[in-house]
C-alpha cells in the first residue's frame, strides 16, 4: 500500500498481472478528480470506477447495477476540463467492456446516465423528475468529474454503481445502505472491473 496526497494506492495481483486500487481519498468530484490526476501523472492509462449511487428509477432496488453511459454535469470540476453541455461521456469502448464481463459473470446491467451533483442534500423532487424522465438512472457525485478528466487527458473511463439507496419516491429511502445484496453487487462490480482492466 502507498499512501498518496489524499488516499491509498493498493496492488492487487492477478494472475501475472497487477492493478492499483485507489480508495480512502473522500468524497465527491474535487476528492477523486485529484486522485485520478495523480493516477494520470503515473501512467494510468485505464479507469473502471465503481461505488455506490441512489437510484433514480421507481422499481430499482438494493444491488441493481448500472453502468454509466453519460453524466449529467451538475457539478463544477468537469466545467474546468471541457467546454460546457449537459453530458459527459465515458470512453465507449471501456464501457462496453464493462458491460459485456458483467453480463458474462451474471449481472443483469442497466445502462443509462447519472446524475452527479455537488451537493447531496440539494437534490429537489422536481429535478429527480426531468432527469428520470430523460434516462438518468442514479445520482452520485464523482462519475462526471472523473469522466471529463480522463477525456481532457486521453484515457480510456467508464464506470458503474450499485444501487444502495432511492430517491425515486417522494422522501429518501435508505435501505439500501445496510443491504447484503447490495454490497454482494459491489463484490461482482469489483471483480468484473478488475476482469476488465487485466484483460488487455
Amino acid at each position: 500500500m502507498t499512501t498518496l496526497r489524499s488516499g491509498e494506492f493498493h496492488v492487487v495481483e492477478v494472475g501475472s498481472k497487477q492493478v492499483g486500487l485507489l480508495s480512502g481519498f473522500g468524497i465527491g468530484g474535487p476528492a477523486a478528480a485529484s486522485v485520478l490526476e495523480e493516477a494520470i501523472a503515473a501512467g494510468v492509462r485505464r479507469v473502471v470506477s465503481i461505488g455506490g449511487a441512489g437510484g433514480l428509477r421507481v422499481g430499482q432496488v438494493p444491488g441493481d447495477v448500472v453502468v454509466c453511459d453519460r453524466a449529467v454535469r451538475d457539478e463544477g470540476v468537469s466545467h474546468h476540463y471541457l467546454e460546457p453541455d449537459r453530458y459527459v461521456r465515458p470512453h465507449e469502448e471501456l464501457t462496453v467492456e464493462l458491460i459485456d464481463m458483467l453480463e458474462k459473470r451474471g449481472s443483469r446491467v442497466q445502462v443509462g446516465g447519472t446524475w452527479t451533483t455537488d451537493a447531496v442534500y440539494r437534490e429537489s423532487r422536481q429535478e429527480v423528475l426531468a432527469y428520470r424522465a430523460e434516462g438518468v438512472l442514479t445520482v452520485e457525485m464523482e462519475a462526471a468529474s472523473l469522466a471529463a478528466v480522463a477525456q481532457y487527458r486521453g484515457i480510456a473511463f467508464a464506470t458503474g454503481f450499485v444501487v444502495m439507496d432511492s430517491l425515486a419516491e417522494e422522501a429518501w429511502e435508505p435501505k439500501g445502505l445496510a443491504d447484503a445484496a447490495a454490497y454482494e453487487a459491489l463484490n461482482d462490480l469489483f471483480d468484473s472491473a478488475v476482469a476488465v482492466l487485466v484483460a488487455c
